[in-house]
C-alpha cells in the first residue's frame, strides 16, 4: 500500500502525487472505502480518486523508477531491438499495447525502433505521433526520476548506451 506522499507512475496519467487516502462512500452499494486522492504532476489541477483495494488499480500504478532501476533498464536494451512489423495494423496495435502497458523497458525499445525506422525510411503521421507520446512518457518519468531537464533525458540515455 503506499503512503500520502509518495509518487506513482498511473496508467495514462503519469507521474502523479497521492495528496491522500481518505475513507469515502461514493455510493453504487460498496459503503464507505479507502481511497487514494492523486494528483498528476502535470496536469495541475486535475484530481483523481482511485480505491485503494481495488487489483485494477494496483496493476496500474506503479512507484517511480529510481536512478539506478533507470540506469539499469537503459544498460539492457543496450544489445536488444524491437523488430519492425511489417503489417501495418499489427504494428499499430502492438505499439498500442506497449503504450498501454507502460512498461519503460518496452517503451525504451520502442522508442529505439521509430528512431530507427524514422532515419532509414521515414515515418506515417500516426507513427510520428506514437514516437512523441513514447518519448513524453520516458521524459516525464526520467526526468522526475533523474531531477533532470526534459531536453537532458536523450543524451543521459545516449550517455548509457
Amino acid at each position: 500500500m503506499y503512503c500520502k506522499g509518495d509518487y506513482v507512475n498511473y496508467g495514462g496519467q503519469g507521474i502523479c502525487r497521492i495528496t491522500d487516502i481518505r475513507r469515502m462512500d461514493f455510493g453504487g452499494g460498496n459503503g464507505a472505502q479507502d481511497y487514494y486522492v492523486i494528483e498528476p504532476i502535470v496536469s495541475g489541477g486535475a484530481t483523481i480518486y482511485l480505491p485503494a483495494e481495488n487489483q485494477n488499480v494496483h496493476l496500474r500504478m506503479r512507484p517511480v523508477l529510481t536512478r539506478e532501476k533507470i540506469d539499469t533498464i537503459i544498460r539492457s536494451v543496450r544489445d536488444d531491438q524491437m523488430p519492425w512489423v511489417p503489417d501495418r495494423k499489427l504494428r499499430i496495435a502492438r505499439f498500442q499495447q506497449i503504450l498501454s502497458r507502460r512498461d519503460t523497458r518496452e517503451l525504451l525499445l520502442l522508442a529505439s525502433c521509430l528512431h530507427k525506422r524514422k532515419t532509414e525510411k521515414g515515418l506515417s503521421a500516426s507513427e510520428l505521433e506514437m514516437l512523441r507520446k513514447v518519448e513524453g512518457m520516458v521524459e516525464q518519468e526520467f526526468s522526475f526520476a533523474l531531477n533532470i531537464s526534459r531536453a537532458e533525458i536523450g543524451q543521459y540515455i545516449r550517455d548509457r548506451l
